[in-house]
């Protein structure tokens, strides 16, 4: 279980600081808008099919659903994912 998370969670912080990153190169004005759209749209799509295969594999090995920690994990992957959602609309209207 806990190397299962682990795969999850790293590539997450790597989008995470790849998101980031595009950000400081903005602050600079550097060219940030490739890095900003890989960010975002692995975090838009990473996240729920991650998120999908977590269940899959929990359903199958009839591990306990409802323990606090899975509830943690999932809370904080669904509200990563809601803001990086809501941060790449908000940004889409900014860039003109």
């Amino acid at each position: 279980m806990k190397i299962r998370r682990s795969i999850e969670i790293i590539p997450t912080l790597i989008l995470l600081a790849i998101s980031i990153y595009s950000l400081v190169l903005r602050a600079n004005g550097g060219v940030w808008n490739t890095y900003f759209v890989i960010g975002v749209t692995g975090l838009s799509v990473y996240i729920p099919v991650a998120l999908f295969i977590e269940a899959l594999a929990n359903s199958s090995h009839k591990i306990e659903k409802n323990t606090h920690k899975n509830k943690t994990f999932y809370s904080c992957m669904i509200a990563l994912w809601i803001i990086s959602l809501i941060f790449a609309v908000l940004m889409m209207e900014q860039v003109k």
